[in-house]
C-alpha cells in the first residue's frame, strides 16, 4: 500500500531559539507516523528572519532528507508564509495532508494523532487544534491576552458562524491537500491576502465558504515554552481583523 504524505508547513520569523527543538519533536514522531502508513515531510518557510533561523534551518535540511527550506529574502508576514508553504506543497502534485503550525514551541506535534483520527472518523476536510473544547487548556498566557482571545472568539463566532468551529485563530490545523487545491486554483495561488496573524481567520472563512467540512480537537497551548519575543502586534491584529470581517 502506498504511503500517505503528511506535509508539515512551519512559517518562521526569528525562531532561532525554537526551530531545532521543534524539528526534533517532529522527528520523534516519524516512526510512529510511518507505522500508520504516513510519510512525514517538513517544510520550513523562513520569512526574512534577521537572526540565525535560516542558517539553522539550512543545517537541518542538509542532514535530513525529509526537510525542505523555503526562503523569503525579506519579511513578508505570516500570510505570505502560508501562501508560500501551501503553494509549494500543491506544486508537488501529491495527494495527502498538510499540517500548519506555529514554529515557536507552543504547539506540540503529539496532537497530530487526534487530528488525524478526527479527520478520518468524521470524513472532514480540516481539523483545528482548538483552545475552546472540553479538555483544552491555555498555559503561560497573560489574563489580558486571554481576554482578547475570548473576545475575538465571540466576535468571529457571531459574524462568521462556521459550523463546528470555536477557535478561528489558532495556527495549528490539519487540511486535506485536495481541498486546498480548490482554494489555490480559485484565488490564483494567493489563498490569503492578509499579511498578519488575522490571515488564519481569513483562511478558515474561505475554506468554509467552499463547503468544506471542519472539526476541532482539544489541545493544550503551552505559551510558557515559547522562546523569544512574541511577533504579534495585538492592536494591529484586531484592526486588521475588523477589516477582513467587513470584506468577508
Amino acid at each position: 500500500m502506498d504511503k500517505e504524505i503528511l506535509y508539515v508547513v512551519l512559517p518562521c520569523y526569528n525562531e532561532e531559539e525554537n526551530i531545532s527543538d521543534l524539528i526534533k519533536e517532529w522527528k520523534t514522531q516519524e516512526s510512529k507516523l510511518y507505522e500508520r502508513n504516513i510519510l512525514l515531510k517538513l517544510i520550513i518557510v523562513n520569512d526574512g528572519s534577521s537572526d540565525k533561523t535560516l542558517e539553522i534551518a539550512r543545517g537541518l535540511e542538509n542532514v535530513n532528507n525529509n526537510i525542505k527550506v523555503l526562503n523569503h529574502e525579506v519579511n513578508k508576514g505570516l500570510g505570505e508564509g502560508l501562501n508560500t508553504g501551501i503553494n509549494y506543497v500543491i506544486s508537488q502534485k501529491r495527494k495527502g495532508l498538510l499540517c500548519i503550525m506555529d514554529a515557536d514551541m507552543t504547539h506540540s506535534p503529539e496532537y497530530i494523532y487526534s487530528m488525524l483520527n478526527k479527520l478520518s472518523e468524521k470524513n472532514l476536510d480540516c481539523v483545528v487544534a482548538s483552545r475552546y473544547r472540553k479538555g483544552s487548556k491555555v498555559e503561560g498566557l497573560s489574563l489580558y491576552r486571554k481576554f482578547l482571545s475570548y473576545g475575538a472568539r465571540a466576535l468571529y463566532t457571531l459574524k462568521l458562524r462556521i459550523p463546528n468551529v470555536r477557535d478561528y485563530t489558532c495556527g495549528y490545523r490539519l487540511y486535506k491537500i485536495s481541498a486546498l487545491e480548490v482554494l489555490v486554483s480559485k484565488y490564483n495561488g494567493e489563498i490569503v491576502k492578509e499579511r498578519g496573524f488575522a490571515c488564519m481567520m481569513e483562511l478558515l472563512a474561505r475554506f468554509s465558504r467552499e463547503g468544506f467540512r471542519i472539526g476541532e480537537v482539544p489541545f493544550i497551548l503551552k505559551y510558557q515554552l515559547k522562546g523569544g519575543q512574541s511577533k504579534m502586534r495585538v492592536w494591529r491584529t484586531i484592526y486588521r481583523s475588523m477589516i477582513i470581517l467587513t470584506r468577508l
